[in-house]
């Protein structure tokens, strides 16, 4: 079976490692001309990494990956710690770790493997303009004119997925009355006592700080509650006098972090939700990831949930006899974790209201959801 996947992301990447290793034949098709270092920090928790480990990529994540001994929650103003949570043995509790990287050290990881699974199979400046579902198969058009065939299509386009609008025409993203910003710091140019994990908040703003490759950098992401619209994307330039002012009143040592971040690797954009697709499959074409359930940031939990779906989604295509009834698997396999992911995202957002206090932050422990199996797990 040929299996084509449209996006070069995590989510796409994953689902090439783990179709290959299945046996399946694959081609990764990424829009952009070359893939890029944006500079951002991604936390992965056991349900995540699991996955990793599982598709041959713990060793080189491990080399870079950093794991915090705990994280505090401060009060923005005065920095006075409101909660502390110890970092628990995630490997002794659910069988794999807890890691934080750079977004570019696991991509180059998932690069590298692929390059050696399943050589050329990534096709860089492949744009997919259109495609058309058969009885028998599915044809891609291309922009140029080009047009390749295969027997499954995996629609793993990221959260504005043209995959997605052509095939479902959804209902339009709504604005969700928060903007991001993020940005990494060298840590040379920190004091020590300033390169932790720490989130520090209140009155609708937050800023989550942690340590990336190696110790090497300290990846922030900062959020802020807004009423007005502001433009969505993931690479939106941000002028650091605005940034700065945004969050002029917090504590000393959060500003300074984000004083020195590196020179124009400030980004900010708007957060928007989108309605719930109760589908995510048309004929031999399936969505996957950000594209079929995109999720606000609050829970940490996105890419975990495309890992996770690529993972379900292979062993689908190997447990069913057709493409239909492999999809209809994977919809109920995933639908309902993922539908509960993305409304717990949603409400973690509005914990950061109003003035910073410990219950504000009760149930921030994580739970059950670390435990979830995408690589064993039922199916149904």
């Amino acid at each position: 079976m040929k299996i084509a996947i449209v996006g070069g992301g995590i989510g796409g990447l994953a689902t090439a490692l783990a179709m290959t290793q299945a046996g399946f034949a694959v081609a990764v098709y990424e829009r952009s001309a070359q893939l890029l270092d944006f500079g951002a920090g991604i936390t992965l928790a056991p349900n995540a990494t699991r996955v990793l480990y599982h598709l041959g990529l713990g060793e080189m994540l491990e080399e870079t990956a950093v794991t915090p001994p705990q994280t505090e929650y401060r009060h923005y103003r005065t920095g006075q710690v409101i909660y502390r949570m110890m970092t628990k043995d995630f490997r002794a509790l659910y069988g794999a770790p807890y890691m934080r990287l750079h977004r570019w050290d696991l991509q180059r990881a998932m690069l590298t493997r692929l390059a050696q699974a399943a050589p050329g199979a990534l096709q860089l400046g492949a744009n997919v303009e259109g495609l058309e579902s058969h009885d028998s198969h599915v044809t891609l058009r291309f922009a140029g004119g080009r047009v390749e065939t295969a027997d499954v299509v995996v629609a793993a386009d990221g959260i504005r997925s043209s995959m997605r609008e052509t095939l479902f025409n959804p209902a339009p993203p709504i604005f969700a009355g928060f903007v991001a910003w993020r940005g990494l710091v060298d840590t040379t140019v920190l004091p020590t006592h300033l390169c932790e994990s720490a989130v520090v908040f209140g009155q609708g703003r937050h800023i989550n700080r942690y340590l990336v490759r190696r110790g090497e950098l300290l990846n922030f992401i900062a959020v802020a509650h807004r009423e007005q619209w502001e433009a969505e994307g993931w690479n939106i330039p941000a002028p650091m006098d605005e940034f700065l002012e945004e969050f002029s009143d917090f504590d000393e040592g959060t500003r300074t972090v984000i004083s020195r971040s590196v020179p124009g690797q400030v980004y900010k954009w708007g957060l928007f939700g989108r309605p719930w697709l109760e589908q995510w499959h048309s004929g031999r074409v399936v969505l996957l990831g950000d594209a079929a359930h995109p999720m606000l940031p609050f829970l940490g939990q996105g890419a975990a949930n495309a890992l996770e779906d690529a993972m379900i989604l292979t062993r689908c295509l190997q447990t069913e006899a057709t493409p239909t009834r492999a999809f209809a698997l994977y919809q109920r396999t995933r639908g309902p974790r993922v539908r509960l992911a993305t409304e717990q995202a949603a409400q973690r957002g509005h914990r950061y209201l109003g003035e910073p206090n410990a219950d504000s932050l009760k149930g921030n422990e994580p739970g059950p959801e670390y435990a979830y199996d995408a690589v064993a797990g039922p199916l149904g």
